[in-house]
């Protein structure tokens, strides 16, 4: 069995130890080594079919104009920056997106050409980066404390698969899209990263711990506001937890700030959120208000009458969101030559995006460990302190159920499913390595060849797909054609 499963199911709120920060050192040297080679290649891929990194995109100065107008305590843009993607309110252009992607680009705020260069790319590589850093810091994090001599080439496969598949390759695209999307998915990723070490420590989690899970959750929400959401019930659901064991060990007074802290730490981001929304929109509650957005108002006019008969979210489109995010068939065509289902994505469904994807065949390595670790998890013997990941899933499904009810389908959405399914996944390695056999060498090496060929292949198609609803992209051209036609 794996360390650490004699340990009690209560676990205090303690200071950190001294003697865990040479481990913590040795393993951010080896992740950085192993980053070196694969930024890079993320780098390259960033920049193919362009003219380098710095290479215009649409809407590419967005967060730049952002930015100005921040450090000058405003909260719109300039409407040339986001052109059809900005929203009118009194006279002024404003976006949608979080601010954090903007706070970067304070770096290259003393060059001359700060406001016409492109940082598109270099924010979606310094995204796809450091959510790799923390994966691999999570994997080893796992190793150490189950146990590397147990299997070293387990850990080495893993490693590679983190670098060079999954996430990681599948969402190269340079947009501001995508770059929103990639610093949210970075944050659930050092979220993950810090769940697995409070789990698998003996001291569990720290006051510091907390402090940095909140913290973390507090950044996405500056980015992204369903992956957020994800963290914040995911923390909540685990502070929960851990105060009921210090009220049952009769410790809650004296740890009562360092369980108050991480709690005003989420509460002061909400604070900063809730004041961004209401110089956008008037109300500190509205995150986006779709009846103000410029592309619908001009291009699109039915986007609001879906939203006013169906909702932003609603569970009609369940089946469908499943569909689309494992199997794809709705991009075939009936009888007729239609969509599948064209009549119900019409009437319900604001945008359905290509390329046609499914995670289970993008990502079989990670399906797989998740459902094993899952399982375990599931079992009331199969992992120890189980009652310490188990409320954290719990907050990570909200996003997944949202996603697959919601108005718009895209493919860079799948990484709402990345943090609940890893996290299971990390849980599955960490009781594989307990005790692995031949067997599990042969499917895991298998299962990550196939994820790196398969990741490169849905990086291609979505490098090639053009955003924007499936039925205008495809007119009356089947699938294959549309694509083989992007070859020639």
């Amino acid at each position: 069995m794996i360390a650490g499963e004699n340990l009690l199911d209560g676990v205090a709120v303690v200071p950190a130890r001294a003697s865990r920060i040479a481990p913590l050192r040795r393993s951010w040297v080896v992740a950085l080594i192993c980053l070196a080679p694969a930024g890079c290649y993320y780098a390259f891929l960033l920049s193919a079919g362009s003219s380098g990194l710095f290479g215009p995109l649409p809407h590419g100065l967005t967060f730049n104009s952002m930015l100005s107008h921040l450090l000058d305590g405003r909260f719109d843009v300039d409407p040339n920056a986001i052109g059809d993607e900005g929203f009118l309110r009194d006279g002024a252009t404003y976006a949608y997106f979080g601010i954090f992607p903007a706070l970067p680009r304070v770096f290259f705020l003393p060059m001359a050409q700060f406001a016409t260069t492109d940082f598109t790319r270099i924010g979606c590589l310094a995204a796809a980066s450091l959510m790799a850093f923390f994966k691999v810091l999570s994997a080893l994090t796992v190793g150490r404390h189950i146990g590397i001599a147990r299997a070293p080439i387990l850990l080495t496969v893993l490693i590679a698969a983190i670098l060079v598949s999954g996430p990681q390759i599948q969402f190269l695209r340079p947009s501001i899209f995508q770059e929103t999307a990639s610093w949210a998915a970075a944050c659930a990723a050092a979220f993950v990263y810090l769940v697995l070490r409070g789990w698998l420590r003996e001291e569990g989690f720290t006051r510091g711990l907390l402090a940095a899970l909140a913290l973390v959750a507090g950044v996405c929400l500056l980015t992204r506001v369903s992956t957020a959401l994800g963290l914040y019930l995911g923390f909540g659901f685990l502070w929960l937890r851990l105060a009921w064991c210090e009220y049952r060990a009769g410790s809650l007074r004296r740890n009562l700030v360092g369980m108050a802290l991480p709690l005003a730490i989420l509460g002061g981001f909400a604070a900063i959120v809730g004041y961004v929304n209401y110089q956008r929109w008037g109300d500190p509650l509205v995150f986006v208000d779709l009846s103000r957005q410029l592309i619908a108002l001009t291009q699109y006019p039915d986007r609001l009458a879906r939203v006013r008969d169906y909702g932003e979210f609603n569970p009609i489109r369940l089946l469908f969101g499943l569909g689309y995010y494992f199997l794809p068939i709705w991009v075939l065509r009936d009888a007729a030559g239609e969509l599948l289902w064209a009549q119900f994505q019409q009437r319900t469904l604001d945008i359905v995006e290509l390329p046609p994807s499914s995670l289970l065949v993008s990502d079989p390595l990670l399906i797989g460990l998740a459902v094993y670790g899952l399982v375990h998890l599931l079992h009331r013997r199969g992992l120890p302190r189980r009652d310490l990941v188990l409320p954290v899933l719990a907050g990570l499904l909200v996003p997944i159920g949202l996603i697959l009810i919601a108005i718009a389908m895209a493919f860079r959405y799948r990484l709402e499913f990345y943090p609940f399914i890893e996290l299971c996944a990390f849980a599955g390695f960490a009781r594989l390595l307990a005790a692995p056999g031949t067997s599990s060498r042969i499917w895991f090496g298998a299962a990550a060849l196939l994820g790196i060929v398969a990741a490169h292949a849905a990086w291609l198609l979505y490098m090639l797909s053009p955003f924007g609803p499936v039925t205008t992209t495809l007119g009356r051209t089947g699938v294959v054609d549309f694509y083989a036609g992007l070859f020639r």
